[in-house]
């Protein structure tokens, strides 16, 4: 059987809160060139959060950020601390809470055998303490995380994936909501961020493979005539494949997966009919949730 904390964990639509107050570092993020957060009721909310997720014991918290409370005190699972989510949804495991880790929190459930099992990680003691936080800190410059992703297109000379909006799901794959695009049989389809190829599969016409982008975004592209190999490397703007034949309108599809940025389970919104007037990608990945 395998335990929760060997598998991602069960996600829910974000709590609400006031924004994201700011980014926290440990005392030992010093050491790479960042400055040490100061006290603040955020870090006591994400406390109850760690804790109520599993990976902080629950006791009397205070509002430091701690080397510990950022990196865990051990291997146990209950000692693991934001590093021990962190690696269980496949971020990076700094310590440091950022925006993609701050919506993380926000959008993930109690796992099974807790106490509150089911219910969101963040409840609503820390919602009050992290809208408390964001009138405090509310203001400081964005980090590297929460800029803007820059995507090209995925045709040469087209409109870039910024501009579109999404217009149907992406049949049999939750959370990948699409747009198609290249309207011709053979045509290049390009590469609109950096991106490794993950795996390969089958599509209703051609082929298909999904990709992780340096972003954070992961893509699935499909009705193609080939795929590429798994681990196979492509820069921005290199050809990644070519649209195959189809009896109606040969088009790459083009699904968008957000979780490894605002958390399991969550996905942009997106039309679920093939029509156009939703909200644009990009502004939705500026916002850092779905619009």
């Amino acid at each position: 059987m395998t335990e929760w904390w060997e598998k991602p964990y069960k996600g829910g639509p974000m709590v609400k809160v006031a924004g994201f107050p700011r980014p926290l570092y440990p005392p030992d993020a010093a050491e790479r060139g960042k400055k040490p957060s100061v006290n603040g009721p955020d870090v006591e909310a994400y406390k109850r959060t760690v804790s109520r997720a599993g990976r902080w014991p629950w006791q009397t918290f205070d509002e430091a950020y701690s080397n510990s409370f950022a990196h865990g005190t051990s291997g146990n699972v209950i000692n693991s601390g934001v590093a021990g989510i962190q690696r269980q949804q496949n971020i990076d495991d700094t310590g440091w809470i950022g925006q993609k880790t701050f919506n993380t929190l926000r959008s993930i459930r109690v796992p099974e055998g807790k106490a509150h099992a089911g219910e969101m990680a963040m409840d609503a003691t820390a919602v009050k303490m992290i809208n408390q936080a964001w009138e405090m800190f509310a203001g400081h410059e964005p980090e590297p995380e929460q800029k803007q992703i820059d995507l090209g297109p995925v045709e040469a000379g087209g409109q870039g994936v910024r501009e579109h909006d999404l217009t149907h799901a992406t049949s049999g794959i939750p959370c990948y909501p699409a747009f198609d695009d290249v309207w011709y049989a053979g045509r290049n389809v390009i590469a609109p961020e950096p991106l490794t190829v993950t795996r390969t599969g089958g599509a209703s016409h051609g082929v298909a493979f999904y990709a992780d982008g340096d972003s954070g975004l992961r893509w699935w592209f499909g009705h193609l005539v080939s795929s590429p190999s798994v681990g196979r490397r492509f820069s921005r703007g290199q050809v990644v494949g070519q649209v195959a034949a189809h009896p109606d309108a040969p088009h790459v599809h083009v699904g968008i997966n957000v979780e490894r940025l605002w958390g399991s389970g969550q996905q942009m919104t997106h039309h679920t009919n093939y029509t156009h007037g939703g909200p644009l990608v990009g502004k939705q990945l500026d916002a850092g949730h779905a619009l």
